[in-house]
């Protein structure tokens, strides 16, 4: 995991990210090109942000500081999810890493290239 820096020479243990405005920029784009979604669909949506501002508070599970960064939304469209399917799935990998769980390999490759799998 990455090494935060402190604040006030306080360790910071986390980060976290709040969103404003999202829906209005996502608004816009729509007001431009008009999109009906149906209930239960996934979308894709890319976000430009600018970081408006960042606070700090006392961790609750541990001794320590939560970085909070505060995003405020600009320009957001909806793309199709094989724009984004790769950079998600990856960072899906990377968090169930961090929480001590393993993706099980279904591809028949596994990490020596498909030796012993049998067709």
């Amino acid at each position: 995991m990455a090494k935060l820096h402190k604040f006030e020479n306080r360790e910071v243990i986390a980060t976290k990210v709040a969103i404003t405005g999202a829906g209005d920029g996502l608004s816009k784009a729509m007001a431009v090109e008009p999109e009906e979604l149906s209930l239960g669909r996934t979308v894709y949506v890319v976000l430009e942000c600018t970081v408006a501002k960042i606070t700090h508070q006392e961790a609750t599970e541990a001794d320590g500081l939560v970085r909070i960064q505060n995003l405020r939304a600009g320009t957001a469209t909806i793309v199709e999810k094989t724009l984004v399917s790769e950079v998600l799935d990856a960072q899906r990998a990377k968090i169930d890493e961090a929480l001590g769980r393993q993706a099980l390999d279904f591809t028949g490759e596994g990490k020596e290239g498909g030796e012993g799998v049998s067709e």
